[in-house]
């Protein structure tokens, strides 16, 4: 968003101290802040922006949002300060004018997996009718989703906004903010469970993306998740489900699943039109996932017979689902970004099914913010691999249950390695992989695989 500084003190109901200006974007970090940008010094748990007003000013910031009684910084006169009570919620006043003037349609997407993946799917598909608006790396919560709607440009028609969630609550506030014309839940699985008690906290969660959406909307739903389709059935308004499995009284499907090295090949009915798909992302996890974008393009008048060329310009973002031949001959599946139970199940059989005939090795990392049940978590996940690899490398703290569950699987003990770290870790894989193996990396962010990635193909080619 553009504006005065004028019109947004009373947007955002400040005291205007300095002369009227006009900014031409939005930033909360210093660090990357742009000439002309409004700076809001937000205050978390650790940190405070008000520590960098001066840092944002000199790096041309042409306004700053500050809390009223925190002491001004050093202004040069052409210099303006917008005086608030707290700048978090003037963001988000900030943002919900800007959704209101601009009235875009907006497509929340929200799920335990797959949210990034399906914003991205959607925005692409979407792109090939409309000028799409949609957010920027992983800002979705309750700091990123106002910012990215407060950067939306004028002329924007579809907005697509990923909503995060990390405790009850967080997804209703983002939803009553965001107000989607479509909304998404891709699946609900345990994760974060450090702040939920069960697997049925999560679902109740994500059904608060229904908080922001009216009769008039129309919620998309994962049918093959029983816990998605029970929120469904909550929704007041028109639901279109799809499925990667089970076709019967779904709006959109796929059948001749052919999984290639490429990416899956697979005919996807729309409403009873049929389209061929090759999708460069590998996996049905990843093929489902494209299912709920189609849903969402069909809805908004995109013509079934364009959902192929969308799928085909797509691309995986780093160190997801990202699959590399290096020069060694060593097969790669790089999906490090981050790591739960189901993700890793998904991310495995779509390994399987491009490594036949190749020496696996699996490089899991420690699943983070699984709560009390953590250690069970790690065992199942160790049971479900278990001779499904020939090396397997288990990085940090509860990792060591991937190992343990597959031992407790039985037959042939499994050849394991247990990692305190990811630099471990990738002098471990260095040392093991062979020319011609196939290498499965997989952990949470926190444990940092990137770097055994970074090692590898940096020494593999």
């Amino acid at each position: 968003m553009t504006g005065d500084s004028t019109r947004a003190a009373e947007i955002i109901r400040a005291t205007h101290e300095g002369p009227r200006t006009v900014f031409s974007g939005v930033s909360i970090d210093s660090r990357t802040i742009s000439a002309g940008d409004l700076f809001f010094a937000l205050k978390g748990p650790s940190f405070d922006g008000h520590d960098f007003v001066s840092q944002a000013l000199s790096r041309g910031a042409g306004a700053v949002v500050a809390m009223s009684f925190v002491p001004p910084p050093d202004l040069s006169p052409e210099k303006v300060l917008l005086r608030v009570e707290d700048p978090s919620s003037a963001l988000r006043s900030l943002a919900s004018q800007t959704r209101d003037e601009i009235n875009p349609t907006v497509v929340g997407i929200t799920g335990s997996v797959g949210k990034t993946t399906t914003k991205e799917m959607v925005a692409a598909v979407l792109a090939r009718r409309y000028a799409v608006h949609r957010t920027e790396g992983n800002l979705n919560n309750t700091i990123g989703l106002p910012l990215v709607l407060s950067r939306m440009p004028e002329g924007t028609q579809v907005a697509v906004l990923e909503m995060g969630m990390s405790f009850p609550g967080e997804i209703s506030t983002l939803s009553r903010l965001a107000r989607p014309d479509i909304g998404i839940v891709t699946a609900v699985a345990p994760v974060h469970l450090m702040n939920f008690d069960s697997i049925e906290g999560i679902r109740e969660a994500k059904a608060e993306i229904l908080d922001g959406m009216g009769p008039a909307s129309t919620f998309v739903a994962n049918a093959d998740d029983p816990r998605v389709r029970d929120i469904a059935r909550r929704h007041s308004g028109r639901v279109v489900t799809y499925s990667a499995t089970d076709v019967r009284a779904t709006d959109v499907w796929l059948s001749n699943l052919e999984e290639r090295f490429e990416g899956p090949r697979f005919a996807l009915t729309a409403f009873g039109e049929t389209v061929s798909i090759e999708l460069p992302l590998p996996g049905l996890h990843n093929a489902r996932n494209f299912l709920a974008a189609a849903a969402v393009g069909v809805v908004l008048g995109v013509p079934v017979s364009e959902l192929a060329e969308a799928a085909a310009l797509l691309r995986p973002a780093p160190h997801r689902s990202q699959v590399i031949e290096l020069r060694s001959g060593i097969l790669l599946y790089d999906d490090c970004y981050n790591s739960s139970p189901a993700a890793v199940r998904a991310g495995y059989r779509a390994f399987e099914a491009i490594s036949s005939g190749r020496r696996r090795i699996a490089v899991l990392g420690e699943m983070l913010e699984l709560g009390p049940s953590s250690q069970s978590f790690h065992r199942e996940v160790g049971r479900d691999l278990a001779r499904r690899f020939d090396l397997l490398i288990a990085v940090r703290g509860e990792a060591a249950g991937f190992i343990e569950g597959a031992r407790e699987a039985g037959g042939e003990e499994p050849d394991a390695i247990f990692a305190e770290n990811a630099d471990e870790a990738a002098e471990v894989l260095l040392r093991a992989v062979r020319r011609g193996d196939a290498v499965f990396v997989k952990g949470s962010r926190g444990v940092k695989l990137d770097r055994a990635v970074d090692r590898l193909t940096g020494g593999a080619g």
